[in-house]
């Protein structure tokens, strides 16, 4: 079920993502702004995240996480197009940032495209070093491969 795939990636992500971040590239507003979308993506403040994180955007263009952060509000309003834009330009930042793809892969599920799924599903698993993540990735792909098998 996607909504129980969304919430496992999420934690993944939530906990895996501080050692990936360039904490240096900007000043300090870009980082502000980040943590007040964090923490409106906590409380479940969909718009709020979304805006505090376009606001670090703003300052820095290139910090790939907020792009990530701001997909996965994106996606809980249902606004799937833009989440998938926004996990587009966070690979395209960082390509070896498995999280992103893996996200992608789920986003392109809920919306059916399943062949798209399992491309970004397989390019989060040549890029995953976690062996649990790299299972649960698996595990993605095939059932992908099987709901498409039922087409």
């Amino acid at each position: 079920m996607p909504t129980r795939r969304t919430v496992i990636l999420l934690l993944m992500t939530f906990f895996s993502i501080a050692g990936s971040m360039n904490w240096n590239a900007c000043g300090e507003d870009y980082l502000d702004y980040y943590e007040q979308g964090e923490f409106a993506l906590r409380v479940e403040k969909w718009d709020r995240a979304i805006e505090m994180f376009t606001l670090s955007l703003r300052d820095n263009p290139n910090f790939f996480v907020a792009y990530h952060y701001r997909a996965i509000a994106y996606s809980k309003k249902g606004e799937y197009d833009k989440s998938i834009e926004d996990l587009k330009k966070a690979v395209q930042l960082n390509p070896d940032y498995p999280d992103a793809y893996g996200l992608m892969g789920l986003v392109y599920e809920i919306k059916k495209d399943y062949a798209s799924a399992i491309n970004v599903y397989k390019e989060a698993l040549a890029r995953e070093k976690r062996p649990a993540v790299a299972k649960l990735l698996q595990k993605y792909i095939q059932d992908a491969e099987a709901k498409i098998k039922k087409k």
